[in-house]
């Protein structure tokens, strides 16, 4: 048994490698050809362009891996049928689900290390592709606002008039901070820098409530260690919540919840779907581990056009429910989970129907 599993996974890994790697080029190809008049007209350096084409393929790869892994276990299967070899297993007292059951530890563990991977090198270095992206072809970003308002879970209200992301400051900050609805103490400065896990304001003019009266004084520099906002919340509604590290992400939709529950529906289902978005190499591969593949002729081009098909209500059922949680129609997780369910009982129900016929 663990030859029939090996030899399994062997080969669908030695297809599914293969397959992502060159659709992988091909989308970064694409990219290149796309940014060709900046290319030739900007005179940037080839280790520039190197670098930057390098950088794009962590996420192309992501892109094209179910794809590509549904492409290896259906030839891989389908070349089991049409080689007679799934005969030979059958005869020899391995049934369907015993063929399937390593295909789909496979695609569980791959779908796992690709979720930890996402987390940990793939949206860093996507971070690193849109900022050299935005460096060598003059991209314009979203990240810097202005005239924002924000609250922290410390008491803290914050008003800058404007927030430089490539920086991390904000300009001419005025922080308010508030202990049971009372204002304590107002800091206004002329700029905040974030370094360290803190924020540092230069030149803070500060002024102290107390039963008293008012207390005031000058400092050069005022560090807030317990202003608890790191920089991403001071940059627009089109942030990108997708690349945040898992912290960062849970974090930011804490607060957001709390102050525009429209806005944390749009951003939690974004981020949701991003993180779990290497389910879908689960979902395909059991797709396609699962099929009949009892065609007599032709067995690769019509496993291959039956897989594709349930692949597509796959994807067109994640579109669906995706803008049902952005309208906030449903739980964002909802938009996970559903696709994942309807696409696995739409290959059930297929199945069944096939072998009655």
């Amino acid at each position: 048994m663990k030859i029939l599993d090996r030899y399994i996974i062997k080969s669908i890994l030695k297809v599914g490698i293969v397959a992502i790697l060159v659709f992988a080029l091909i989308l970064v190809a694409v990219e290149l050809f796309g940014r060709m008049d900046n290319i030739m007209t900007g005179s940037i350096p080839f280790k520039s362009i190197l670098e930057y084409a390098v950088l794009s393929v962590p996420q192309y790869l992501m892109m094209v891996s179910s794809l590509a892994f549904l492409f290896a276990t259906t030839y891989f299967l389908s070349m089991l049928s049409a080689n007679n070899e799934r005969i030979a297993l059958l005869n020899a007292g391995l049934g369907k689900k015993r063929i399937a059951l390593p295909i789909i530890v496979l695609a569980l563990v791959i779908s796992l290390l690709a979720i930890g991977a996402k987390e940990k090198i793939i949206n860093p270095l996507i971070a690193k592709h849109d900022t050299l992206g935005q460096e060598l072809f003059g991209l314009s970003s979203s990240n810097d606002t202005r005239n924002i308002v924000l609250k922290d879970d410390n008491g803290y209200l914050v008003y800058t008039r404007r927030f430089i992301a490539s920086e991390k400051v904000i300009l001419d900050p005025v922080i308010v901070k508030t202990e049971n609805g009372e204002i304590k103490s107002r800091i206004e400065g002329d700029e905040g820098s974030y370094g360290d896990g803190y924020w540092s304001i230069t030149n803070a003019k500060c002024f102290y409530m107390d039963k008293t009266g008012v207390t005031i004084s000058t400092l050069p520099s005022l560090d807030l260690h317990d202003l608890n906002l790191e920089p991403e919340f001071f940059q627009s509604e089109n942030l990108n919540i997708e690349t945040m590290n898992f912290k960062t992400a849970s974090s930011y939709l804490k607060k957001l919840k709390n102050t525009s529950p429209q806005a944390w529906q749009e951003k939690c289902t974004d981020w949701l779907r991003s993180v779990f978005s290497p389910l879908s190499i689960f979902v395909l591969m059991t797709v396609s581990a699962t099929m009949s593949y009892s065609m007599k002729k032709n067995v690769l081009l019509f496993s291959i056009i039956e897989s594709l098909c349930i692949a597509v209500v796959y994807y067109v059922s994640d579109m669906v429910f995706s803008i049902a949680a952005h309208q906030g129609t449903i739980h964002p997780i909802l938009s996970v989970l559903l696709p994942v369910i309807i696409t696995l009982i739409i290959n059930f129900i297929i199945d069944r129907l096939g072998r009655i016929i």
